[in-house]
């Protein structure tokens, strides 16, 4: 590669006679540095260009490696419930990018299951990356970072209407949501997709029957543990993928400090997630009307102890509350050590907490591309992990092409703030 040569100017007129001074920079090394200030998307464009450009690009990731999860947003149109438009946020380079050419997932349904329009709306899992459909006549889903792949498969033995849909390892649980007066409500059924057949497993605890659907409760999984949390009452219980058994349940209680089994503001709304292997709880502390702060626990998942890991400075908190009002709608997606959160109904501004060695570091950006204009849409959520590898295949199937927002509200807007973790 080059060298590129930096030429210094002369202060006075007397060192120009003695001739120009030259410091020597290598090009590979310059290069990589300013390629570390590109997103992912313009990377990938520059990895094209060349072999050389190539090795530069692989270099600039070794430096500054993008490894921060995105979170992504769909918007559907409110009533015939397609595709519009989806955008992402890239929190490496604190940038939203629009995603174009998104199919409609009902336009991709095979004849496994029956025509598009029989299929339900689409959906998302909570703080997952799986998106579903599931009717009668099937069930359609996806876990890949941009969900380029779809599974089309027979629909569950037991009718649902907004179930609690969840991924373990290489299958998929289904409970909750029945609609039919005869089948049983608690009803939980599990797809695998190695071999392709519905199981039926143990039905959910009685004490969830009267909340057994994804919108009263909260779920987080493990590629072999589903945790069931009911969002208000904090009652917790996990299901086993290997026995199809549910565990006993448990009533968190959120300690704050040793000497203190109560948290500092009761908490009326509750989710779970997994940062990394973490199992974290982020409640929202004081009242529905009246929010007083965001508490992050760490729970423990043989236990139920829980420990509490992080708040939310209380500047974050004020811009909370002018954000969202009521709060009770607050939806978590998590994926390595971030945690997101924002108003499912209005993801205008989105709010995150990175969990890095001890340190909560919480940030908040506004999304320039939620207006007036799609206000009335139903959005859906994914947090995921996105390579160069993943930008590629995406691009090189046609089904997906990326434009940087350059409007200064999704840059100017967002900030950082930093809060030690206890020990």
């Amino acid at each position: 590669m080059a060298k590129v040569t930096m030429r210094i100017l002369p202060k006075h007129k007397e060192e120009t006679r003695e001739g120009d001074k030259e410091s020597p920079i290598q090009g590979d090394v310059l290069e990589a540095m300013i390629l570390t200030r590109l997103t992912l998307v313009d990377l990938v464009a520059a990895s094209r260009v060349s072999r050389a450009w190539r090795g530069a690009v692989s270099t600039s990731l070794r430096i500054s490696p993008r490894v921060k999860p995105w979170f992504i947003v769909y918007a559907l149109h409110h009533r015939k419930h397609s595709l519009t438009s989806a955008f992402a946020f890239d929190p490496s380079s604190c940038v939203w990018l629009r995603i174009h050419n998104i199919p409609d997932v009902r336009l991709t349904t095979t004849n496994i299951t029956s025509s598009s329009s029989s299929m339900g709306a689409l959906q998302s899992s909570h703080s997952q990356r799986l998106l579903y459909t599931v009717s009668t006549t099937g069930f359609s889903f996806s876990f890949d970072p941009f969900h380029l792949t779809w599974h089309h498969v027979q629909a569950p033995l037991v009718w649902r209407q907004d179930p609690i849909v969840a991924r373990l390892g290489s299958r998929v649980l289904v409970a909750g949501g029945t609609c039919d007066y005869f089948d049983d409500p608690l009803a939980v059924e599990m797809y695998d997709i190695a071999s392709g057949r519905w199981e039926t497993c143990q039905s959910m605890p009685d004490l969830f029957k009267d909340s057994a659907t994804c919108n009263w409760l909260s779920t987080a999984a493990t590629d072999s543990r589903l945790y069931l949390l009911e969002k208000r009452s904090r009652l917790i219980c996990s299901f086993d993928a290997e026995t199809k058994t549910w565990g006993p349940i448990f009533d968190l209680n959120l300690i704050s400090t040793p000497d203190n089994i109560d948290a500092p503001d009761p908490v009326f709304q509750s989710t779970i997630g997994f940062a990394d292997d973490r199992l974290v709880l982020v409640g929202l502390m004081g009242e529905t009307e009246d929010l007083q702060g965001v508490g992050l626990w760490e729970v423990d998942q043989e236990t139920y102890q829980c420990r509490s890991i992080g708040e939310m400075p209380p500047e974050t908190v004020e811009i909370l509350r002018k954000a969202n009002s009521p709060l009770s709608t607050m939806r978590v997606s998590t994926e390595g050590g971030y945690i997101y959160i924002y108003d499912p109904r209005n993801p205008e501004q989105i709010f995150f907490c990175e969990l890095n060695e001890g340190i909560c570091q919480w940030g908040h950006a506004v999304n320039p591309m939620v207006n007036k204009g799609n206000c009335m849409n139903r959005f859906l959520f994914s947090c995921s992990r996105v390579g160069m590898g993943d930008v590629e295949k995406a691009v090189a199937s046609g089904s997906r092409t990326f434009t940087v927002e350059s409007g200064g509200d999704g840059l100017s807007s967002f900030y950082s703030f930093t809060a030690p973790c206890p020990v």
